[in-house]
């Protein structure tokens, strides 16, 4: 009986026993020699449209539309084609699936496994929702960055849009997931985050951390739970120059002439230079319920030493005729400070003390 040898194929052994490995004959076909509008829907719940596009990122090599369904979620809020009382209701029907599988309205209280599978569940998606903000952030700031950025730099970026969408998303997450509990005779607590050190789940400000932001003993943020003004942004950045020389100014000229008579040239200026290390640029604006921005911005000047640590509200003011409004801002600028590049390990603080006492 005719068929195909398999002889010479290596053999691939698994729980389910042996078979022949053919990929070594296996070839790429031509991403335009397939006819993509041959194939056909796959899942009612797909339009013809959504399938092709699918099928075509596959065969020419795009998996970033292959989405889990908590990245789908998660995507689609920020973009702003889900709601927050969509994504909770999305989320909902994923938990119960995780908790019950198939099962639509089990009896009976939660296990013990479900109930450490829904804080599984719970804290995942929101490190999730958490993250998104973040990486949507940062990826607006580097936009502000004057010149190359490079390691001898920092930089930071806040937009309180994020802090308040992400919060929106976590307080529908936790509603649905306290639901789900009482549905079985059970609780929810959303843990202490930051009693466990878990700072990347607590809020968006504490997410922001390391570079370009710090929420620690090494921090442009000082108290994570203070609220920030709506539709606020700030941006910093500091000078620096990554060549071998880069660190080497020439800040003045002396000459003296036979006279004795000295004659001084100030190269020094106030004016931010990206390549200078003892340089920064700030700005902080908001935006009021008429649509119009309100921005103010300075440039700093680093001397090397403990005076380079400054908060916020030193540098800017608003002059808001709306007392509530001016003094939500300036408790929030009161809440940041900046600094040059290096300053904790030049300056670094003292050790946190306990006290004891009883």
């Amino acid at each position: 009986m005719g068929g195909i040898d398999i002889s010479s194929y290596p053999q691939i052994k698994n729980d389910y026993g042996s078979f022949p490995s053919i990929t070594k004959d296996l070839t790429t076909v031509p991403k335009d020699s397939v006819d993509v509008d041959s194939f056909v829907r796959v899942k009612p719940s797909y339009t013809y449209t959504e399938v092709d596009a699918t099928v075509r990122g596959y065969l020419e090599g795009d998996f970033s539309m292959h989405l889990s369904p908590m990245d789908a979620c998660v995507k689609a809020y920020y973009d702003g084609t889900m709601s927050a009382s969509e994504l909770q209701a999305e989320y909902e029907t994923m938990l119960k699936k995780e908790l019950f599988g198939s099962r639509e309205n089990p009896a009976g209280p939660l296990t013990q496994w479900q109930k450490e599978t829904e804080m599984d569940f719970y804290n995942a998606f929101r490190q999730k929702l958490l993250t998104a903000a973040v990486e949507r952030n940062n990826a607006e700031g580097e936009g502000y960055i004057t010149g190359e950025m490079n390691a001898q730099r920092s930089w930071s970026y806040y937009n309180s849009d994020y802090y308040y969408a992400s919060q929106a998303a976590i307080s529908a997450i936790t509603t649905a997931t306290q639901k789900v509990s009482e549905e079985h005779g059970s609780s929810f607590q959303v843990p202490d985050y930051l009693a466990q050190g878990e700072t990347d789940l607590y809020n968006f400000n504490t997410a922001l951390k390391g570079d370009p932001f710090i929420v620690s003993d090494y921090h442009y943020i000082m108290d994570p739970d203070v609220v920030p003004p709506k539709h606020f942004k700030w941006f910093f950045e500091t000078g620096g120059d990554p060549s071998p020389s880069g660190s080497i100014k020439l800040t003045s000229f002396m000459t003296v002439d036979q006279n004795g008579n000295k004659t001084v040239i100030d190269y020094t200026t106030d004016t931010f230079d990206p390549k200078d290390p003892s340089k920064g640029r700030t700005w902080v604006s908001y935006t009021d319920e008429d649509g119009v921005e309100h921005r103010l911005g300075t440039d700093l000047v680093f001397n090397d030493s403990k005076d380079d640590l400054q908060k916020l509200s030193d540098l800017l003011f608003f002059s808001e005729r709306d007392t509530d409004k001016a003094g939500l801002l300036h408790g929030f600028l009161s809440n940041l400070q900046l600094y040059s590049k290096g300053y904790f390990h030049r300056f670094p603080l003292p050790p946190r003390s306990m006290n004891f006492m009883v």
